[in-house]
């Protein structure tokens, strides 16, 4: 690992294990290594290395460090943090553009507008395409409430997550063949939920769950 990757991860630890972003339930440390973890197996089943690899697990660090400023539109905050720090560190301009294209690209709807922004947004959403996309998803519910101040009752949220996850859609060939089958389940598991969360059809009891 390059010495500015070791920096930047021990800088962007700083602020995401402060009081701020530490008391985040979803958007904390461990979401963020769960992304740089993301990059790392994606870039590896994609082929990606040297100077595209090195750009994107920076971009990965950073990407969710400006939630210690904001919340709404915390891609700016982020992208001005790697913007100081890459500077005062010498980095190259034309990486720290890529960079900012990439941390850009992660706020949703994603719009990655260069291709390795591409591999950032679904390492960002790797989630969804695992069993832990449902614990994630009972901590992102806990930090809309307490940041956003929206509720749901529990056929609500699955409706979101439903809704969420049937409009989703990966970029990268690995997201696309890999990552697409688990989200594909755990579609089916949500709709499993709607029904058993759907009120029972009255009269004589047929159609109910």
């Amino acid at each position: 690992m390059k010495e500015i990757v070791k920096e930047v991860s021990t800088y962007c630890k700083e602020i995401l294990t402060g009081e701020r972003c530490s008391s985040l339930p979803f958007h904390n440390l461990t979401h963020t290594e769960e992304v740089v973890d993301g990059v790392k197996k994606i870039c590896k089943n994609e082929g990606i290395v040297g100077n595209d690899h090195e750009i994107l697990i920076i971009s990965a660090w950073f990407h969710d460090t400006g939630l210690v400023q904001k919340y709404a539109g915390h891609e700016e905050v982020s992208i001005s943090f790697a913007k100081e720090f890459l500077q005062v560190k010498g980095y190259p301009e034309d990486g720290i553009n890529q960079i900012v294209a990439c941390i850009a690209a992660t706020k949703l709807p994603q719009n990655p507008t260069i291709s390795i922004a591409e591999v950032l947004c679904d390492a960002d959403l790797f989630h969804v395409s695992t069993p832990n996309f449902f614990y994630r998803k009972l901590l992102l519910r806990k930090e809309w409430e307490t940041e956003l101040g929206k509720t749901f009752t529990d056929l609500e949220w699955h409706h979101v997550n439903h809704d969420f996850l049937r409009n989703h859609q990966y970029f990268t060939e690995y997201g696309k063949k890999v990552l697409a089958k688990g989200q594909d389940k755990n579609i089916l598991k949500v709709e499993n939920l709607i029904k058993m969360c759907s009120p029972d059809v009255p009269s004589d009891g047929e159609g109910q769950v």
